[in-house]
């Protein structure tokens, strides 16, 4: 099977479908993925598609392939045309916010904090931009 990711505004995953392998291939049986866009135009109209791996995670191939865009993508995730990746959502801390300080990491397609966390029992606090010990949620 292959797999595509319907993208919305801003690159943002709408879908993600599969679709039979020979419905990617030239006359030639050539895997292409621009014959499986061809092919998902046509039988849904929408015109915005990327094909993905559901193998790669963190750019890494589970079954020790070759990684493609990063990541297998899920709804709410971003295509990102510059890197030609799948990433994540930009993580939220301890009290639901927006964790700015992270980095994108292009490689992996997941956003890194700008400190290794000390401990299992630590979470991130983006107000005080430092990992915080939760220890007392495990008691």
């Amino acid at each position: 099977m292959a797999h595509f990711a319907k993208l919305g505004l801003n690159n943002i995953v709408e879908e993600v479908v599969f679709i039979k392998n020979i419905d990617t291939m030239t006359d030639e049986g050539v895997e292409q993925e621009s014959v499986g866009v061809a092919k998902l135009v046509e039988s849904t109209g929408h015109s915005t598609w990327k094909k993905c791996s559901f193998n790669t995670r963190a750019n890494v191939h589970l079954k020790g392939g070759t990684a493609f865009r990063a990541n297998y993508p899920s709804v709410g995730w971003t295509y990102d045309s510059t890197n030609d990746i799948f990433t994540e959502p930009r993580p939220t801390d301890k009290d639901g916010d927006s964790c700015t300080s992270w980095t994108l990491n292009t490689t992996t397609g997941r956003y890194d904090p700008p400190s290794a966390a000390p401990s299992y029992q630590h979470v991130w606090d983006q107000s005080a931009n430092a990992w915080v010990d939760n220890s007392a949620a495990y008691s």
